[in-house]
């Protein structure tokens, strides 16, 4: 049994991880020929695809009413939400106990009502100038994927801020729970729980992603078929995008720790191979053990139980 674990370590130090990769790597690539096809194309696009060029009359265009939208957003719009904070501080202020509400506190709920409608109504002007400024240029031009690459990086960045958050929130727990664990599982326990976040947080990116290229779509004013194409390319270089990355983070954090493991049974084999050597060989100490030696081991047990037995007669004589 001993030599049959000492085999499997000495196997297991031996294994190449650059030929486990590639041949794992070749057999999915041989089993699932399309899903690799659409992960390559997904990096493509979102690597080189930059839109489509639009004339000098049509990015003029779109320049003017983007200007336009800004505008209202930087002058209008900021007026309109400085008015609604200063209704809801009123409200705030006159507002009674367990939401009791008298006259005075009415009319400032009814203000602020008001500066909402205000903010909308703003907000809407300002909706309707960007509406024209992208319907001029259109979803696949230089300036549609412009803001969807903007779109898909908050996203992304929106992913992995959720992610640290919660593992924050998980190192606090883990150095309350943990007093009698070491400091190097701790650690791999909190790099672990950071990837499961990462995981959940990038996803949940996604869907957000997918959201905002659909409410993009509607405000370029996209026919149907063409929004629908659209939507399908950049969700797969979307996704593309993602896959690999996680897949990075799982190869690297799984080969740091078959690294490991491998050093430890390179460890293992080593010390197996020292104490096999220190050991004594037991046939040749007993077939050189010479006659004299056993001969002088019966003459001394002889001796001490003669000196035991002749003891309580010479006691019973000097008596």
């Amino acid at each position: 049994m001993a030599q049959r674990n000492s085999e499997q370590v000495q196997k297991f130090a031996e294994l190449d991880v650059g030929a486990l990769v590639v041949s794992t790597a070749t057999g999915f690539v041989k089993k699932r020929p399309v899903t690799v096809s659409v992960w390559v194309l997904g990096l493509l696009l979102a690597a080189f695809a930059n839109g489509f060029a639009v004339s000098e009359l049509q990015e003029e265009s779109y320049s003017i009413a983007l200007g336009n939208a800004q505008e209202v957003d930087q002058k209008e719009l900021s007026k309109a939400l400085a008015n609604l904070r200063r209704a809801e501080d009123k409200h705030y202020s006159v507002k009674g106990w367990f939401w009791s509400c008298d006259d005075r506190c009415m009319a400032a709920k009814d203000k602020v009502a008001m500066a909402q409608s205000e903010v909308a109504r703003v907000q809407e002007k300002r909706d309707m100038f960007l509406r024209e400024a992208r319907r001029e240029v259109g979803i696949w031009s230089v300036f549609g994927i412009r803001d969807i690459r903007s779109s898909f990086w908050r996203a992304w960045q929106a992913g992995k801020d959720m992610a640290a958050r919660w593992t924050m929130f998980d190192a606090m727990f883990v150095m309350f729970n943990s007093r009698e664990e070491s400091m190097m599982s701790t650690v791999l326990q909190l790099v672990l729980q950071y990837i499961m976040n990462l995981t959940v947080g990038l996803v949940g990116a996604c869907f957000y992603f997918a959201y905002n290229v659909y409410t993009l779509i509607v405000s370029y004013g996209e026919p149907a078929l063409s929004g629908i194409a659209f939507f399908l390319l950049v969700m797969v270089a979307g996704v593309s995008l993602v896959g690999t990355y996680l897949m990075a983070i799982y190869g690297t954090v799984a080969g740091g720790g078959l690294f490991l493991v491998k050093q430890a049974a390179k460890t293992a084999a080593l010390e197996g191979n020292v104490a096999a050597e220190a050991l004594p060989d037991v046939s040749s100490t007993a077939s050189t053990t010479s006659e004299s030696d056993v001969f002088e081991c019966g003459v001394g047990i002889q001796r001490g139980v003669v000196q035991h037995v002749q003891r309580p007669f010479a006691l019973q004589t000097r008596a």
